[in-house]
């Protein structure tokens, strides 16, 4: 515990060092934010709500979903990929900490830092000026918190994949690419995936992906009973076990094509 923490608290401090850089990150996601909120209120101008949804909860959605999608463009599989073509990813493997462990600590600093210097501000400053609805209570904060923590689990092990890949193509920018803009739609980050086709939003909801966007945000709005959170809650942590057991493998076997690039 004491080196994960001291591993969270270099990654955090990292992120302090280079802040003004993250106001760019913290710009590009209000301009997001205003945009979708304008695109919605035109679709909303003629009815008073959509699937249940009011013009001011579906506000709350556009402000959560684009701040909790803002992670999908960064990520470790990116600093995977450039440990590939650098070829500092021998030095990685011969560290007396596991890699895993080491880029899990890595990738809690980056969230803890997200949700304090991002996440919470962006939130409140958005709800105020927009106008969202409050979360459903102290049990719904909770629930929401809790997703949102078990998403990061998801999130993780689908970068870690997308990393490995580096191993073959030797820089994963196309695939990392792909990932966030697939991640975005299926996890509702665009659009809700309350309106989606019945069936096709019933499918996405059983889906590892809309744990990271859909679920938490629905939770927040109180669109789930307790006992139905709890279940995608469930759901979550037993994607990140599977996704996690999917990923261990992929790297047993990646690791054994090691190539670095120019050397």
């Amino acid at each position: 515990m004491g080196k994960m923490i001291a591993l969270i608290r270099v990654t955090f401090m990292t992120k302090i060092a280079y802040i003004k850089a993250f106001w760019f990150n913290i710009f590009g996601t209000a301009v997001s934010i205003l945009i979708y909120y304008f695109l919605w209120k035109y679709v909303l101008s003629t009815t008073e709500s959509l699937n249940g949804f009011s013009m001011r909860e579906v506000t709350t959605y556009v402000i959560l979903s684009r701040v909790l999608a803002s992670q999908f463009s960064g990520g470790i599989d990116k600093e995977f990929s450039e440990w590939v073509y650098k070829g500092n990813i021998a030095v990685e493997l011969l560290r007396p900490v596991s890699l895993f462990f080491s880029l899990w600590s890595k990738r809690l600093g980056e969230f803890f830092f997200f949700i304090l210097f991002k996440g919470i501000p962006v939130t409140i400053i958005g709800m105020i000026i927009l106008k969202g609805v409050a979360p459903c209570g102290v049990m719904g904060v909770m629930l929401f918190g809790i997703s949102v923590l078990v998403s990061i689990m998801i999130l993780f092990w689908i970068e870690i994949m997308v990393g490995l890949l580096s191993f073959f193509t030797l820089n994963s920018y196309g695939v990392s690419s792909a990932k966030s803009a697939l991640l975005s739609i299926l996890s509702g980050g665009i659009v809700p995936i309350v309106l989606f086709p019945e069936r096709i939003a019933d499918f996405l909801n059983y889906l590892p992906f809309a744990g990271m966007v859909s679920v938490p945000i629905n939770i927040y709005l109180g669109k789930y009973a307790i006992n139905q959170a709890l279940e995608f809650i469930i759901l979550q942590v037993a994607w990140g076990i599977i996704l996690g057991i999917i990923a261990l493998v992929f790297y047993r076997f990646s690791i054994k094509k090691v190539v670095v690039q120019g050397g």
